[in-house]
Formats: C-alpha cells, sequence, structure tokens
C-alpha cells in the first residue's frame, strides 16, 4: 500500500497544470526561471513556487552556474532540469490505468 500512496502523492504533484507545463518545458532543455515564466507567461513568484514543489519531490533538480548571456553574463543564475522520476512516474501511471 505505502507504493501505491507515494504514486498518488506524486502524481498530485506532477499533474498540476501549471507544474505539469514546467515538466514539459524542461524535457526539452534545462532552463532559468526567468526563462521558463516568460515562455509560460506566467508571473516569476508563481513559477518559483512550483519549482521549489517539484525539487522538493524529486522531479526537477537544479544548481547555479556563471551565465554567459549578454544582459547577465558573469551573474550566478539557476537553471533547472528534469530528473529520470518523471518519467517513471508517468509510466506508472499509465501502468495502473
Amino acid at each position: 500500500m505505502k507504493i501505491e500512496d507515494d504514486l498518488v502523492k506524486d502524481a498530485h504533484v506532477l499533474l498540476h497544470p501549471i507544474r505539469y507545463r514546467i515538466v514539459e518545458l524542461l524535457v526539452e532543455k534545462p532552463m532559468h526561471i526567468n526563462l521558463i515564466s516568460k515562455v509560460m507567461g506566467e508571473e516569476r513568484r508563481l513559477v518559483s513556487y512550483h519549482l521549489l514543489a517539484l525539487e522538493e519531490c524529486g522531479f526537477v533538480k537544479s544548481k547555479y552556474e556563471i551565465s554567459e548571456s549578454p544582459k547577465s553574463k558573469g551573474k550566478a543564475i539557476r537553471k533547472y532540469w528534469v530528473t529520470d522520476k518523471v518519467e517513471g512516474v508517468i509510466a506508472e501511471i499509465k501502468n495502473k490505468l
């Protein structure tokens, strides 16, 4: 029963519409929060909240790196990317359906 409880919790986190859109974007390539919020047309604050939820559950990881972009050259920016857990949970959900 514990495994199914975990799957329900993971599905609840992952399948939230905004979080799922974030994951879809990050599957394509790692991104900085400003780019994610711009592409989604959502406030940075809202995106940050959902990224934190995804990271706490292990769907997303992040690290700081030095920016090479002309606007923010030399600044530390945080890049986000998806983990293998996303694919695993989606496969489990499909398997249960």
